[in-house]
């Protein structure tokens, strides 16, 4: 950083505050890809972080400097035991947003699963769902993942939801309902060199000042009070600290 300005008043994007923990280890999916498609597919598959490779490839990127030559990259393994589908549930939609209508369970789950919700009767659910299709609009499978398959010591499963794309609403639900109890492996979700986004939950780093946190540059050593910290919270005026001003706090545990 030879080139860098002698002033670093922040180093970071304001568009991912506020930097708080995560409320839960289960990523959120916000927004779905449309699948142009008659076929149901479930679009969502859960993996736990192993480690890291180094990748050697050969660039083939026609208008770069490095075209033809060898690269090294970084690549990230993730290790994805199969799912268990343990339920189906329907989404109604009106201008106040989605609301879930029903919940329908798959039997005999296993017990560490099973304990973490009381499923209600499924003959009874399934008829009531039944009845009331017609308000339903969007199909969401829910999901456990057991960390134990993947090698970790966890007992308890996480869960989630994944969204059923593809057909109409009568055919992602029949499409699920053939899967409900049953375990869903990632080559049955996606195929071997497609690209895909993931989302996470970062590690956690805990409590860290305004120098970690943002990239300040540090004040001169014989600063009056601190040398880690801001110079200014800011003018006289507005009588109050801007969020824009870089402050210690949480570091971590975000989703990314």
């Amino acid at each position: 950083m030879g080139h860098r300005r002698h002033s670093a008043p922040r180093r970071g994007s304001l568009a991912y505050l506020p930097r708080g923990r995560a409320k839960s280890m289960e990523a959120r999916i916000r927004a779905w890809p449309k699948v142009n498609s008659e076929e149901p597919k479930l679009l969502a598959h859960a993996g736990f972080k192993a480690g890291c490779v180094q990748i050697v490839n050969i660039d083939d990127r026609e208008k770069t400097p490095n075209h033809g030559k060898q690269l090294v990259s970084l690549g990230t393994v993730i290790v994805t035991p199969p799912v268990l589908i343990v339920g189906i549930r329907g989404y109604s939609k009106d201008p106040n947003g989605k609301h879930a209508e029903f919940d329908l369970y798959a039997d005999n789950l296993p017990k560490n699963v099973s304990q973490l919700f009381k499923p209600k009767n499924k003959e009874q659910m399934l008829e009531y769902s039944e009845k009331e299709f017609k308000k339903i609009k969007e199909i969401y499978a829910l999901i456990a993942v057991i960390p134990r398959n993947a090698g970790l010591e966890q007992k308890k499963p996480y869960l989630f939801e994944a969204s059923v794309k593809g057909g109409d609403v009568e055919k992602q639900f029949t499409f699920l309902k053939e899967l409900l109890g049953k375990e869903v492996k990632i080559n049955q979700v996606f195929e071997a060199g497609t690209t895909i986004d993931t989302a996470a939950i970062t590690k956690g780093k805990g409590w860290e000042g305004p120098i970690t946190r943002w990239g300040v540059k540090r004040k001169q050593h014989k600063s009056r009070k601190s040398v880690r910290e801001v110079g200014s919270l800011g003018p006289i005026s507005p009588q109050y600290v801007m969020y824009t001003v870089p402050r210690a706090g949480q570091r971590g545990l975000h989703q990314r």
